[in-house]
C-alpha cells in the first residue's frame, strides 16, 4: 500500500491507522509492566510521567510526530495529517502530562523545521502547534478542575477541529492552499468518529492495564502488612538460594514470629491482631529497606521470613537485635489500650552441606523454635545465641 493512499484518509483507514498506533503502544506498555514484574520492582500505579514508562512514551510519540512531519513534507501536503496531529496532541497531554507532551511538541516543531527546510511554513506550523497545545491543555485543565467527566474532551476537541477547518477554508494559508466545503465537513466528521473510537479504546485499555497491575499486586503482596507473600517467597527464595550456591556467596535467613500472638487475638480481638500485623509489617519494611539486597516476606499468620544475602551470621544477629529493639518500643494503640509486642527470631546461614533450599529454611526454623522455647523475645543463630 503506497503512502499516497494513506494520505487520502478515507474514514475507516484513518480509524484503523489510529487504532494501530495505540494498540502498538499498548503492547509496549504491557511489555514494560511485565519487565517490572520480572525484575520484582514495586509499581502501584501506571504513571506515564515518571520512570521507564515516561522514557518509552516520549520516545514512541516523538518518533510518531517525526513520521507525520516527514510524510507530509514528502508530498507537500500539510493538510493530510492535521487530524492525526491533533489526536496525537490530545493523547499525549491527557495521558503523558505537561512535561512529556512539551518534549513531544518540541520534537514535532524541530522535525517540521528540518523537513520543510526552514521555510515560512515552519513558522506557521510552530504557531499552530503552540496555539493548539495551549488550547487543548487549558481545556483539559478546566475539565479536571471542574471534576467533569473525561468524555467532555470529545466535544471540546471537536469544537477546536471545526474552528481549524473553517479557518483554513476561509483563509488561504501558504502551504495549505484552498480547502473546499466537502473536505471541511469530511475532516470534521472523520475527526469526531476517530476521537470517539480512540477515547473508548484508550479508556478501556488504560482501565485493563491498571486492573492487571492491581491483580498482579494482590497475587504477590500481603494485603495487611504490604510485604511480599508466601507465594513470592517460594519463587524468590529458591532463585536466591541457587544463585548463592552457584556463586559461592553468603546467604543468611532470618525467621521471626510475633510472641503470644494468639493471646493478643483472644484478649483484644482479631481486629487488634490485624493492627499489630500492620504496624509490625511497617517496621520490617522500613528496616529491610535499609539493608542492600534484603527481602522480607509474610510467610504465615504471625510468621515472617527475611533473606539477607551477603550478610554474615553476626551481621544478621545485629540486624535482628535492631529489629527487636524497634518492636520493644512499638506501642500499638487499640480501643484506648496499648498492646506491647515482642518477637522471637531464628537465624541460619548457608552451609556447604545444604543441598537444597529446604535445609537452610528448616535450620532457621529450628533456631526460631529454640528462641521461643527458651523464653521468647530472643535471637538464636546456628552458631551462637544472642
Amino acid at each position: 500500500m503506497t503512502q499516497q493512499f494513506w494520505l487520502v484518509q478515507p474514514l475507516f483507514t484513518g480509524i484503523f491507522f489510529a487504532l494501530g498506533i495505540i494498540l502498538f503502544f499498548q503492547l509496549i506498555v504491557r511489555s514494560t509492566l511485565r519487565h517490572y514484574n520480572h525484575q520484582r520492582q514495586k509499581i502501584d500505579k501506571i504513571d506515564f510521567s515518571v520512570g521507564r514508562l515516561k522514557l518509552i512514551s516520549v520516545a514512541y510519540f516523538s518518533c510518531l510526530a517525526i513520521f507525520f512531519e516527514y510524510s507530509a513534507a514528502n508530498v507537500r501536503n500539510y493538510v493530510a495529517f492535521i487530524n492525526f496531529r491533533l489526536l496525537l496532541l490530545i493523547f499525549v497531554i491527557v495521558f503523558l502530562g505537561l512535561r512529556s507532551s512539551l518534549i513531544i511538541a518540541a520534537c514535532d516543531i524541530l522535525a517540521h523545521l528540518v523537513f520543510y527546510q526552514f521555510s515560512i511554513e515552519t513558522f506557521y506550523h510552530a504557531v499552530f502547534i503552540v496555539t493548539m497545545f495551549a488550547a487543548v491543555y487549558l481545556m483539559i485543565a478546566w475539565i479536571r478542575h471542574d471534576k467533569s467527566s473525561a468524555a467532555w474532551i470529545i466535544p471540546g476537541a471537536e469544537g477546536l477541529v471545526i474552528i481549524i477547518w473553517f479557518t483554513v477554508h476561509f483563509i488561504n494559508i501558504r502551504g495549505v492552499g484552498t480547502i473546499g466545503w466537502s473536505s471541511v465537513w469530511f475532516n470534521s466528521i472523520s475527526f469526531l468518529l476517530m476521537e470517539m473510537v480512540l477515547f473508548y479504546s484508550l479508556s478501556t485499555l488504560f482501565h485493563e492495564n491498571q486492573q492487571l497491575l492491581t491483580v498482579t499486586r494482590q497475587a504477590s503482596i500481603d494485603s495487611l502488612t504490604k510485604l511480599k507473600n508466601y507465594n513470592v517467597f517460594n519463587k524468590e527464595y529458591t532463585h536466591i538460594f541457587e544463585q548463592a550456591g552457584q556463586a559461592n556467596l553468603t546467604l543468611t535467613m532470618l525467621e521471626m514470629d510475633i510472641d503470644r500472638f494468639k493471646n493478643i487475638n483472644d484478649h483484644y480481638g482479631h481486629l487488634a491482631g490485624n493492627e499489630v500485623l500492620i504496624q509490625v509489617g511497617m517496621v520490617l519494611k522500613r528496616l529491610t529497606e535499609q539493608v542492600d539486597h534484603a527481602a522480607c516476606y509474610r510467610t504465615g499468620g504471625e510468621e515472617f521470613s527475611i533473606l539477607l544475602p551477603r550478610l554474615s551470621v553476626v551481621e544478621a544477629g545485629q540486624f535482628a537485635q535492631r529489629l527487636q529493639t524497634e518492636l520493644d518500643q512499638l506501642n500499638v494503640a487499640y480501643n484506648h489500650e496499648v498492646i506491647k509486642v515482642t518477637a522471637s527470631v531464628g537465624i541460619a546461614t548457608l552451609r556447604n552441606y545444604d543441598k537444597n533450599a529446604d535445609h537452610l529454611f528448616e535450620r532457621a526454623d529450628r533456631m526460631l523454635y529454640l528462641s521461643k522455647g527458651r523464653g521468647r523475645n530472643l535471637v538464636t543463630t546456628d552458631e551462637t545465641s544472642l
